[in-house]
């Protein structure tokens, strides 16, 4: 009986660099956020209160599901499941609108 060896990919890479994409969507959300909210800031102080807190609460939901997916991706992986819903792409949605509402509101007010 022959060795199999390893099998020719790791069921963790996948969900690993799907994590840290995700990572990466949502910290560049925030920037994006952030900078709308700077610009807002010389328009009308309310609204760019309002922009900012809705992206940071948005940021941080995003990134408190994007790791709860990571954990329960990586445990269904592992166990031969189904992957998860599609929370964090929703998500990650409603923070570019609220980054282009800020944004449309700059171009408005301007």
């Amino acid at each position: 009986m022959a060795d199999e060896g390893p099998p020719p990919w790791d069921t963790g890479l996948q969900n690993e660099r799907t994590g840290l994409a995700w990572q990466r969507t949502m910290l560049s959300g925030l920037a994006c956020g952030l900078l709308v909210t700077r610009l807002l800031a010389e328009l009308s102080l309310a609204l760019a209160i309002v922009t900012g807190t809705l992206a940071l609460a948005a940021t941080v939901a995003f990134g408190a599901v994007a790791l709860r997916r990571f954990r329960l991706n990586g445990e269904a992986l592992l166990a031969g499941r189904a992957l998860g819903d599609g929370v964090p792409p929703a998500l990650a949605a409603l923070l570019l609108g609220l980054t282009g509402l800020g944004a449309l509101g700059y171009v408005l007010l301007a």
